[in-house]
């Protein structure tokens, strides 16, 4: 056991300590929550307090400018406010020389925008509004919805229907989503995409560098070395642990970013944008190591038998592609998962042994798997891994002592047949 822990620290301590695997840990977590984060600071942060508007009026009803007025002073925490200042252009008065008017303080800034209401703005498909830059936002969303809300009140007003009454029976309704205990399902889809990409990428890179550390050291002849003091069982099983440890490690830190940025859902800055980021359970993340640690276990065991039966690194890469493809084919399967993950398709890919780290940890972000289907794929995963284990180390112990010619199937039947 001793030599186990030595391979084990030795594998662990090369990883952990290398600038790669630092940067790697740090910037991984800021990175994916960034894609959170930054749309939400940018827009909090990036406009003005204030809009200042000019409404230049030729239609002479100040109750249209008096609705778009109200509707705009409705806004939420954090909204940019807009103030609207209304001068009465006269019928036979050109327009555009009152706009010119303004041209010069819209480029000192004393303005932000100039919005045009033509006597027959009720009739018109397109009202014109200026600012210094025609690409800004100023006009668009929520005042370019207000004053389409505007507008469709007066013409209703005008025809001589009850506008507050119209618009009472017209209101939006928003279908708001939930789930059985009332929690909103507003970014699952995004959660789940983000957390099934990091399970497949780490376990398939971590997967993979168990291949090459035991390809390198078969052609380097390091391994001869190594079999001297250590079985063959021990070598593999402590590169597997060693190196499973260092995912480990970064795992937990990605967790802990993971749980605060959930955590900042609740913070003021970030209450009206709370449906963007989902509120992440502490039992998803134990679920999300669980997973991990099983599918690494799974996948790492026959990459390393296969780096004990190739020669080189290119004999590898075409060696290890039936299990990449094993991996693969549930990430192609997600979506018809995600689409009913409750049916019994969904259940029954999941309960697969090599295909329940992605399918069955999705349906678990989607509190679509019941606590007795995650007890059995996991047991069903550690028996499969135990199986693997077995049928690794008999091959490993031939293998890793094996060159040249790659062993075809019946030389690998004849191997476990060995005592």
């Amino acid at each position: 056991m001793n030599k186990l822990w030595t391979i084990i620290k030795r594998e662990y301590l090369t990883r952990v300590k290398s600038k790669g695997f630092v940067i790697g840990t740090i910037l991984g977590p800021l990175i994916m929550s960034s894609f959170v984060l930054i749309p939400v600071l940018i827009a909090r942060y990036s406009g003005p307090d204030k809009y200042n508007i000019v409404v230049l009026d030729q239609t002479g009803d100040a109750a249209l400018f008096q609705r778009l007025n109200d509707l705009l002073a409705l806004k939420r925490s954090g909204q940019t406010r807009y103030d609207l200042t209304r001068e009465e252009v006269s019928p036979g008065e050109e327009m555009e020389t009152r706009r010119q008017a303004f041209a010069e303080r819209l480029t000192r800034k004393e303005i932000d925008g100039v919005f045009i209401l033509p006597a027959d703005a009720l009739n018109q498909k397109e009202l014109l509004f200026y600012s210094k830059n025609s690409a800004t936002a100023i006009g668009r969303t929520r005042f370019g919805d207000a004053v389409n809300k505007a507008i469709s009140e007066r013409r209703i007003a005008l025809a001589g229907l009850d506008a507050e009454k119209v618009r009472e029976l017209t209101k939006d309704v928003e279908l708001k989503t939930l789930n059985e205990r009332g929690e909103s399902g507003r970014g699952k889809i995004v959660l789940a995409f983000a957390m099934l990409m990091v399970l497949y990428l780490t376990i398939l890179v971590y997967g993979v560098t168990v291949m090459r550390g035991v390809t390198e050291e078969k052609q380097n002849r390091i391994i001869e070395v190594l079999l001297s003091s250590v079985s063959p069982f021990y070598l593999m099983l402590g590169k597997v642990i060693g190196i499973g440890l260092v995912g480990l490690t970064q795992y937990l830190t990605w967790s802990l970013f993971g749980i605060t940025l959930s955590a900042l859902s609740a913070a003021p800055a970030f209450m009206m944008y709370a449906d963007q980021i989902p509120k992440i359970s502490p039992w998803l993340f134990v679920f999300f190591v669980v997973y991990y640690v099983l599918g690494y276990f799974l996948y790492a065991t026959l990459y390393g038998m296969v780096g004990a039966i190739v020669s080189n690194e290119d004999d590898g890469q075409q060696a290890q592609m039936p299990i990449t493809m094993t991996f693969m084919i549930p990430m192609i399967l997600s979506s018809l998962v995600m689409g009913n993950p409750t049916g019994t398709t969904a259940t029954i890919l999941s309960l697969i042994p090599f295909f329940s780290p992605s399918l069955m940890f999705l349906r678990i972000t989607f509190d679509a798997a019941p606590g007795w289907q995650i007890a059995l794929s996991i047991a069903l995963m550690v028996a499969t891994i135990l199986g693997v284990v077995w049928l690794a180390a008999k091959i490993y112990r031939v293998g890793v002592l094996m060159y040249g010619k790659r062993p075809t199937i019946p030389e690998l039947v004849r191997w476990l047949r060995y005592s």
